[in-house]
């Protein structure tokens, strides 16, 4: 046989061997959290562990990112759980932490979460990841404005119990139209909240649903919290957002004004049972 077919199908080997590897880890992952699932349950604002265990609470953060080469198309994962302290408990409480899941459409990701590494040797590398959406919000200003000659937009914001609402009201001729954009820096995210030529109001509300999800230190894949949330994007949690108003000029530079919206943890637990979801 020709030296080259032999490497190149000995290459194509490799790379499938990797694949099916891979797959088999993260299948022995999720049975693993499948089952641990099954041994707890919710009481309350509690996590009740099917026993006292050794867990380390901490914090994990997922980056991810799609990279190109020669050899086609590799989506990056960069995983670290940072400790805070060792405890052994049978209950975990479940409060308002800080909380980020940023994905845009290129699916470069930015998840960062509170969590519960389980140390006990038969459910080693099990994470137990809570998310209790509580906010307190803050913005820098309510009325946002962009002009041209004779035409003009006007949007007033104000602040809801989850979120922010408002109206647009604008006078275009020439201008395609206004948009308003709820936006985050890292990674860059955008969101459109409102399009028109007349007057329309907005909202946005982050998210509400509060989530006790089971994972895997090592395999954990970030795009699949876009599919437990059913979404194409993601943007929410805890951060600074820009919200955006623009005017929309053609054959030249449009027009923007802006606001920083921070959004920091709430105290108060919201009001609706806990789901249990497997993310792996």
């Amino acid at each position: 046989m020709d030296p080259g077919i032999f490497f190149f199908f000995l290459i194509i080997f490799i790379i499938l061997a990797i694949i099916l590897w891979g797959y088999s880890q993260r299948e022995t992952a999720r049975q693993k959290a499948e089952r641990f699932r099954g041994e707890v349950r919710i009481e309350g604002n509690e996590l009740v562990l099917p026993r006292r265990m050794r867990l380390v609470k901490g914090r994990i953060t997922l980056r991810g990112y799609w990279s190109s080469s020669g050899k086609g198309r590799h989506y990056h994962i960069d995983r670290k759980f940072t400790q805070s302290e060792e405890l052994e408990t049978d209950r975990i409480e479940l409060k308002p932490e800080r909380f980020s899941l940023i994905m845009n459409k290129s699916e470069e990701t930015l998840i960062d979460v509170p969590a519960y590494l389980l140390m006990d040797p038969e459910v080693k590398n099990i994470l137990l990841i809570p998310i209790i959406p509580s906010y307190r919000f803050e913005i820098d200003k309510q009325s946002l404005e962009a002009s041209k000659e004779m035409e003009f937009a006007h949007a007033r914001i104000d602040i809801t119990e989850w979120g922010f609402s408002g109206w647009i009201y604008a006078i275009v001729q020439k201008c395609r139209g206004v948009r308003m954009e709820l936006k985050r820096k890292d990674p860059k995210v955008t969101e459109k909240l409102a399009e028109t030529r007349e007057s329309t109001e907005f909202s946005r509300e982050f998210m509400r649903e509060k989530l006790m999800i089971i994972s895997n230190k090592n395999v954990v894949d970030p795009r699949e919290f876009k599919k437990l949330l059913g979404k194409s994007v993601l943007l929410e949690g805890h951060g600074e957002y820009i919200i955006e108003l623009t005017l929309d000029v053609p054959l030249g530079s449009d027009i923007h004004d802006r606001a920083t919206l921070r959004v920091k943890p709430g105290e108060r637990v919201p009001d609706g049972e806990v789901k249990v979801k497997v993310v792996v």
